[in-house]
């Protein structure tokens, strides 16, 4: 069965949306720092997400392999909503 690590999918859907630093990724997932900095290895070692500098502060943002993979992981995500409420 397929299963996500904590906050993989969040980390994912967020950068979408714009680059974001450490601390603003901690603020927003309420997660612990040691989980998020473990993700976001992960995730880069996947190039699914980069490291870079912007206006001296290191934020993450999406690979162009990261965004290929967001289509799909919603998909994923409304296919599992439908299984869910038919199985309750």
């Amino acid at each position: 069965m397929l299963k996500f690590k904590k906050h993989f999918v969040e980390i994912l859907l967020l950068l979408e949306k714009s680059p974001m630093s450490f601390n603003e990724l901690l603020k927003t997932l309420n997660a612990y720092p040691d989980t998020l900095n473990r993700r976001l290895k992960e995730l880069q070692s996947l190039n699914l997400i980069v490291q870079f500098e912007e206006n001296g502060k290191i934020k993450y943002k999406l690979t162009d392999k990261g965004l290929k993979l967001i289509p799909l992981l919603r998909n994923l995500l409304k296919i599992i909503d439908e299984i869910k409420s038919l199985l309750s």
